[in-house]
C-alpha cells in the first residue's frame, strides 16, 4: 500500500470537534500503518471525530481482506491516504465480492501526495470531510467510476513510460529529501522539479522507445480535434491503431493523476471505456508544454487520444510500469482492459 503521509507536523491539521455518539455509524475506514507522518494519529482522531465507526489501521492486502470480512453491513467504506491506499482498498473489495456481485459504496479521505482520485472527487480536506461524513447519517450520494484491469489488479489509471518514471523519480526525491527542503518536495513543485531535473535529463539520453498499440476490443473511438469521441469503422480487433515513437502510453478512468493534472481529460466520456493516451514528441518539447500538458488542454501536437474498451501495447525495450501510481517493474509487452465491473464512490461535491 501507498498513499499516505499527513501534512507537515509544524502546521498540524485543524480536527473538527467530536460528534455525537454513532456519527460514523455504518462507515468503514481504512488508514495506511505504513504512512510515514501520523498513521496511527490520523487513525484515533478519525475514530474521535466519528464515532460509531470502525477504524482499522492495516499494512497488507491481507490485513485489509481479513478486515473486510468480519464488518458488519456498512454504509461506505473508506480509505484513508493516496490513490496506492484506494487501489488496495477497491481490489480487496473485489477480490470479496461474488461473479456479478456489486462492490460497496467506496470513499477516500485525501491523505496522500498528489489525490488524483479524491481530488476528481471533489474531496475538500481531511477535517471537512470527516464533518460531512459527521453530519451526513443515511445514504452517501455516490459517482459511477469505471475502472481499468491490468495483469489482474483493478485502478483508475496506468501507463507506461514518463509517467511511471516520473512517479519513481519523484518518490525518489521526497525519500532523499530532509528538514525544511522536504515541504517543498512533497508539493506540486517538488512534482516539477523530479520531472525536469530527473526525468528529462534520463529520456534526453536514451530517447523515446518504439511502440505498437493494437485494438483488442470490439469498439474504439478516437478523439477529433473538437473533444468529441469519433468511432473508427473497420478497427477491430487485432487492428494496429499506433505504431511510432512514444515517451508515454497510458490509460486511465479518472481525468487527474495527482496534484490537479488533467493527464486523461476524456476519461469519463464514455462510460465503460477508459482513456488510452500516447505522447510521440521528445523530452524538450514535453518540458515546454508543461502547462498545456499539465491543464489537459486539447488538440496538442504529438498527442494522441482514444477511447477503448482493450488494447495492447508492445514496446521495442522494457518500459516501466505504473498501476494507480505503484511501480511493478519493467515490461515489454501490456495488455490493458476496461473493467467489467465499476463502483459507486462517494462525491464530494453533493455533500453538505
Amino acid at each position: 500500500m501507498t498513499g499516505a503521509a499527513t501534512a507537515n507536523p509544524a502546521n498540524p491539521p485543524t480536527w473538527p470537534a467530536p460528534s455525537m455518539p454513532g456519527a460514523g455509524a455504518g462507515l468503514a475506514v481504512l488508514v495506511n500503518a505504513n504512512a510515514k507522518r501520523g498513521g496511527r494519529r490520523v487513525a484515533v482522531q478519525i475514530a474521535r471525530v466519528l464515532p460509531g465507526a470502525s477504524v482499522r489501521l492495516t499494512k497488507s492486502p491481507q490485513e485489509i481482506g481479513a478486515w473486510l470480512r468480519v464488518l458488519s453491513p456498512i454504509r461506505a467504506v473508506l480509505a484513508a491516504g493516496g490513490d496506492g491506499s484506494a487501489v488496495a482498498l477497491v481490489n480487496a473489495l473485489s477480490l470479496l465480492a461474488g461473479e456479478g456481485e456489486s462492490l460497496p459504496t467506496m470513499g477516500i479521505l485525501p491523505l496522500g501526495t498528489g489525490n488524483g482520485w479524491a481530488h476528481a472527487l471533489g474531496a475538500p480536506k481531511l477535517y471537512q470531510c470527516l464533518e460531512l461524513l459527521a453530519r451526513t447519517p443515511g445514504p452517501l450520494p455516490t459517482r459511477r467510476c469505471s475502472l481499468i484491469e491490468v495483469e489482474g489488479t483493478l485502478a483508475h489509471f496506468a501507463g507506461s513510460g514518463w509517467d511511471a518514471m516520473i512517479l519513481d523519480d519523484y518518490k525518489r526525491q521526497l525519500e532523499a529529501s530532509k528538514g525544511p527542503s522536504r515541504h517543498f518536495t512533497k508539493s506540486v513543485y517538488g512534482y516539477l522539479s523530479a520531472t525536469l531535473l530527473r526525468t528529462a535529463p534520463k529520456v534526453a539520453i536514451f530517447g523515446n522507445p518504439h511502440v505498437v498499440i493494437e485494438n483488442l476490443g470490439s469498439e474504439i473511438y478516437a478523439i477529433d480535434n473538437a473533444g468529441r469521441p469519433r468511432p473508427l469503422e473497420g478497427v477491430g480487433p487485432g487492428a494496429v491503431i499506433y505504431d511510432g515513437p512514444v515517451g508515454t502510453a497510458s490509460v486511465g478512468t479518472c481525468p487527474e493523476f495527482g496534484y490537479r493534472f488533467k493527464a486523461f481529460p476524456f476519461a469519463e466520456r464514455m462510460p465503460g471505456f477508459m482513456s488510452v493516451r500516447a505522447y510521440s514528441r521528445g523530452a524538450l518539447s514535453a518540458v515546454t508544454t508543461i502547462p498545456r500538458l499539465w491543464n489537459g488542454e486539447h488538440p496538442l501536437r504529438g498527442m494522441h487520444d482514444w477511447l477503448a474498451t482493450h488494447v495492447r501495447m508492445t514496446f521495442s525495450r522494457p518500459v516501466p510500469l505504473q498501476i494507480g501510481g505503484d511501480a511493478h517493474g519493467m515490461r515489454r509487452t501490456i495488455e490493458y482492459r476496461a473493467a467489467s465491473r465499476g463502483i459507486g464512490m462517494v462525491d464530494w461535491r453533493r455533500m453538505g
